[in-house]
């Protein structure tokens, strides 16, 4: 059996204590979720704007549609492609009448990388009504400590973005009524919007 020298033994301990740390900031985040009841969302969201390839966009243009939010990125491998098409999904069980009052939004926290062009590509690929956004880091962390998300990026040689993953549900007011988790499913997606706003 090969033995490891110590950079590489450093390398392994570095790498076992961020997944330790991932994976407990995740646990405990769902549990947090988990515990608040419908009535404590009245303390999270809020208004907000970001910019898109046709202009800046504000949470109240889509007063009396249910908006369907995620924050992601566009290089994300894996987790925001399979988010993506939950909520393509989701909206593929709707009628007509029901799609038409849902708006879905991605608003990138990786905007050094992810410009508005290429985030409106990125969406279309997913529906051709889905918005992709973005901003600056500051209005970025505005947003995301509005509605109890988390995000980091890390620019070094490898460059990593981390983030939770949940569907942010808000009503035709503009409040929200929900943030489901990533495990949610396209059915659960969907009933969730009927509920919130329906026809």
């Amino acid at each position: 059996m090969k033995t490891l020298n110590p950079t590489q033994k450093t390398l392994l301990a570095i790498f076992a204590t961020l997944l330790l740390v991932m994976v407990l900031f995740f646990a405990t985040s769902e549990q947090d979720w988990g515990q608040k009841t419908p009535s404590q969302f009245a303390d999270l969201g809020g208004e907000f704007s970001v910019e898109t390839q046709s202009g800046t966009i504000h949470l109240s243009d889509f007063k009396g549609q249910t908006v369907v939010m995620y924050f992601g990125f566009l290089n994300c491998p894996d987790v925001c492609p399979n988010s993506m098409l939950t909520i393509q999904r989701a909206l593929k069980k709707l009628t007509a009448q029901e799609k038409e009052q849902v708006q879905v939004i991605l608003i990138s926290v990786d905007p050094d990388r992810d410009d508005v062009d290429a985030l409106a590509d990125y969406v279309a690929f997913y529906d051709d009504n889905f918005i992709g956004a973005t901003a600056n880091k500051a209005v970025i962390d505005q947003i995301t400590q509005q509605y109890a998300a988390f995000y980091s990026v890390d620019a070094s040689d490898d460059y990593q973005v981390t983030h939770s993953s949940r569907y942010y549900v808000i009503d035709g007011e503009g409040q929200l009524q929900d943030a489901m988790r990533h495990s949610t499913t396209a059915n659960e997606l969907a009933a969730r919007i009927r509920s919130v706003n329906p026809s």
